[in-house]
């Protein structure tokens, strides 16, 4: 009997202290540096758009009040692209390109050529002596989509649902890389499907993408896929292995793999965007 009540105190007084175990940390961090970022895509017969901003310290107050806009933007920079002999100089003014809604702050007058194996080159010349930028990237081929099925469910149980199947034709003899997305009702709407994907996870040159059992006679489905280079393969696994690694205090930091360099110490991405979409409004 003494024994249990030997335990017992001494498991009142564990829990007790346990409950005094947390303390206040200060942390110093490092002054944080803003980088300029990039994000130009390139898609054939838009004009040639580029957005160049600033980027905030994790911490940093992210308001969208009145001056979101001017703290953000990094206006006042030289932008060139030079592509087949030529060179165009982006002005810089705001746009916003409407569908899906992106907006923009160095626009040019002429239209992106579709013609693959066309090569462009980015030159930056930051302003108040920031430094510069420079990237490169090449037109890749149009990959269409062969098909869009849809299949209604036949089990009784969920009888009025669909799911929609899109087909694509792989070029084997290179390797390729895909962004896949899917979108209901709206392209600005978020995503059902937002994943890449390479070749080489299929065995044959038929490649099909399929939702699941979830939509109704009527709805409208947006299929879309993306050729993509390598390099903005890594820049997006990059950046969405970032966004969960802040949403998780025990993941390990993910640097953004860019493919922009230069003395200005940027961040982002210049590549072509190569796609096809298919709209489909499911019916029997």
């Amino acid at each position: 009997m003494n024994n249990f009540k030997n335990i017992a105190w001494l498991a009142g007084m564990v829990f007790f202290t346990a409950c005094n175990l947390t303390n206040d940390v200060t942390i110093d961090l490092p002054a944080y540096e803003r980088q300029p970022v990039v994000e130009c895509y390139l898609e054939p017969g838009k004009p040639f758009q580029l957005l160049l901003t600033q980027s905030y310290a994790f911490f940093d107050p992210f308001g969208l009040d009145s001056s979101f806009l001017q703290k953000t933007l990094l206006e006042g920079a030289l932008v060139t692209i030079r592509y087949n002999g030529r060179t165009d100089t982006l002005e810089n003014r705001l746009t916003l390109d409407p569908s899906p809604i992106k907006i923009y702050n160095y626009v040019g007058n002429n239209l992106v050529p579709s013609t693959p194996g066309t090569a462009f080159e980015l030159y930056i010349e930051l302003p108040n002596n920031g430094g510069n930028i420079t990237s490169s990237t090449t037109m890749l081929p149009f990959v269409p989509i062969d098909s869009v099925v849809v299949n209604f469910n036949t089990d009784p149980t969920f009888a009025p649902l669909a799911r929609t199947l899109m087909y694509i034709t792989d070029d084997t003899l290179q390797p390729n890389y895909f962004r896949r997305m899917l979108h209901h009702a709206s392209l600005d709407s978020v995503p059902e499907q937002d994943f890449l994907v390479t070749d080489r996870f299929s065995q044959t040159a038929l490649i099909a993408f399929g939702s699941g059992y979830d939509l109704m006679e009527g709805d409208t489905v947006f299929n879309t896929i993306f050729h993509i280079q390598q390099d903005y393969y890594d820049y997006v696994e990059s950046y969405q292995l970032a966004i969960s690694g802040n949403l998780n205090p025990f993941s390990q930091p993910s640097p953004i793999k860019s493919n922009v360099q230069g003395t200005g110490n940027p961040l982002g991405i210049f590549t072509c965007l190569v796609y096809d979409r298919d709209t489909t409004i499911i019916k029997r």
